[in-house]
């Protein structure tokens, strides 16, 4: 079966954005995707980048009206200015994590997450809100947050945010099929193409 490797951040707006179709992406291909989320603070440094909330007023302006953009293209709420962005993402990271130690798909949790932060103004950082997140997606909240505080959730985090900076990803969401690395979600026909899943159409009028 082919594999997606998917590094991302729970805070990530392009992760948000792409989130969904991925997912339609993996299930076409009959393809497993590896979500591994990082610590996204530390693959910036590592990888040369700028946190998006410290790049200029002109690349921050023009981002806005691409997240709008896209948003429409994907037909999903977003927020140009949430409430809680950025924000201290160890603590979400961990969760989902902690899904996947009980060998539970996440797929649902990181949506959940990154919705919270780009379509509800739900600060990601708390722990009462991602028991309430993850209660939302049939899972267990408070047993996964438990886990969460473990030293194998944390080491988990540690380790793909270490393949992450070795694969050579600087930012989220970043993509990898069969070894070639596609970065941001508007690189999701090409992740799709990879597969041998037929590319994206975007109707003109999504754009208008």
């Amino acid at each position: 079966m082919s594999e997606i490797i998917c590094y991302f951040s729970p805070q990530s707006g392009y992760a948000y954005l792409g989130h969904g179709r991925l997912r339609q992406i993996a299930r076409a291909a009959g393809a497993d995707i590896l979500w591994r989320p990082v610590d996204i603070l530390k693959v910036f440094a590592e990888g040369g980048s700028t946190a998006p909330a410290k790049q200029s007023p002109q690349r921050n302006a023009y981002r806005k009206e691409d997240i709008v953009r896209w948003a429409k293209v994907r037909d999903i709420p977003i927020n140009t200015e949430p409430k809680f962005w950025p924000t201290d993402t160890l603590p979400a990271c961990r969760l989902i994590a902690a899904a996947q130690i009980e060998g539970i798909d996440p797929a649902d949790l990181i949506g959940a997450c990154l919705s919270a932060v780009w379509a509800r103004d739900i600060q990601i950082s708390e722990r009462d809100n991602l028991v309430r997140l993850a209660n939302e997606v049939g899972l267990d909240g408070e047993k996964l947050a438990d886990l969460s505080d473990s030293v194998e959730a944390a080491d988990k985090i540690a380790r793909n945010t270490a393949a992450a900076i070795e694969a050579g990803v600087f930012g989220s969401p970043t993509y990898l099929v069969d070894g070639q690395m596609y970065f941001g979600q508007d690189r999701l026909l090409f992740v799709a193409a990879a597969l041998g899943v037929a590319q994206e159409v975007v109707a003109p009028e999504h754009l208008s």
